[in-house]
């Protein structure tokens, strides 16, 4: 098999192997090449290794944000589409549409890492939802108790306001 080119360098890119994962890096600008389902394979195996990768691979060449890169797939030769991670986020990557490959330049895998740990930071732990969990229960009962307090009320003052019905024609 033929050794992948680099969609910024066009040089051939070196495959490495973590956790029985193929991945291929640019010895040049340190960009790293996932085949589809490589990123979420190894990040399931060991959550830093975006910071090992990111440390390990170190570049010759540094582009200057202006410049535009024609990057091309390496696998398919097809243009690569920009597309943000996790949609929200501010970190561009490339995808391949048709081999569903994904273009990581240098430093993008420290963007990503910080990301996700921004994310679980801001997520509530166990302890916390348990306890929102009690207090929407706790209110949604209140709100059940008050209705039903309030519909006695209401149904008391209707039988002293309205005489019991005697029929027509009396």
């Amino acid at each position: 098999m033929n050794a992948l080119l680099c969609p910024d360098c066009s040089i051939e890119m070196e495959v490495k192997r973590y956790y029985g994962v193929a991945v291929d890096i640019c010895p040049a600008c340190a960009g790293v090449w996932f085949d589809e389902s490589e990123l979420k394979a190894l990040m399931q195996v060991d959550p830093l290794i975006l910071l090992s990768l990111e440390d390990r691979a170190v570049p010759d060449v540094v582009y200057a944000d202006e410049e535009t890169v024609d990057r091309r797939c390496p696998r398919c030769a097809i243009a690569l589409h920009p597309y943000r991670y996790m949609y929200d986020s501010p970190i561009e990557l490339d995808g391949c549409n048709q081999c569903h490959g994904i273009w990581v330049e240098n430093g993008e895998l420290r963007h990503i890492h910080e990301e996700l740990m921004a994310r679980r930071a801001s997520e509530p732990g166990e302890e916390e939802r348990r306890r929102v969990a009690i207090a929407q229960y706790a209110l949604e009962s209140q709100e059940q108790v008050d209705r039903a307090n309030m519909l006695t009320s209401l149904f008391s003052l209707l039988r002293k306001r309205v005489p019991p019905f005697s029929g027509f024609g009396s």
